[in-house]
């Protein structure tokens, strides 16, 4: 597992996110202030890119969004998660991703109750981060269970 970080993002290694992560930036790859042009030449050929979205487009060259829980995450052999701020959503060089078809890309996002109109940053990496290990867990314990 490896996190990158664009330039601009949180400080990984500030007090108050060492507290919060438990001191996971310690034991996950992490590799900060990145440009997107690095971020592009750190993923490998044929990675799936799921984009957190919080906002359904309209406009036809975006592929549909749907239901963070439905992509079958444990199937890719590489899955970048790319999670936009919660005020601007997406910037334009995350939606170039999907538009360059360069790489295998899903928006994904996470339903709300009528009147919420999005979660933190960190709390929706979180659920749909989990929901990445949880499939992933799932797969190698029944993989594991039909090998004995």
């Amino acid at each position: 597992m490896r996190v990158g970080c664009l330039a601009g993002c949180v400080d990984v290694l500030d007090t108050k996110v060492l507290r919060d992560a438990h001191g996971c930036q310690f034991v996950i790859k992490l590799v900060s202030h990145l440009n997107w042009t690095q971020i592009e030449d750190l993923l490998p050929a044929g990675s799936h890119v799921f984009l957190a979205d919080s906002s359904p487009s309209r406009n036809p060259t975006e592929p549909c969004i749907v239901d963070y829980t439905e992509p079958c995450y444990a199937e890719r052999s590489h899955t970048v998660l790319v999670v936009g701020g919660e005020t601007e959503g997406l910037s334009r060089s995350a939606r170039q991703l999907y538009t360059s078809g360069r790489w295998n890309t899903r928006r994904v996002h996470i339903p709300m109750s009528l009147g919420v109109d999005s979660l933190n940053s960190a709390v929706s990496a979180s659920i749909i981060l989990y929901e990445i290990y949880r499939q992933m867990t799932m797969t190698s314990v029944t993989h594991n269970t039909q090998q004995s």
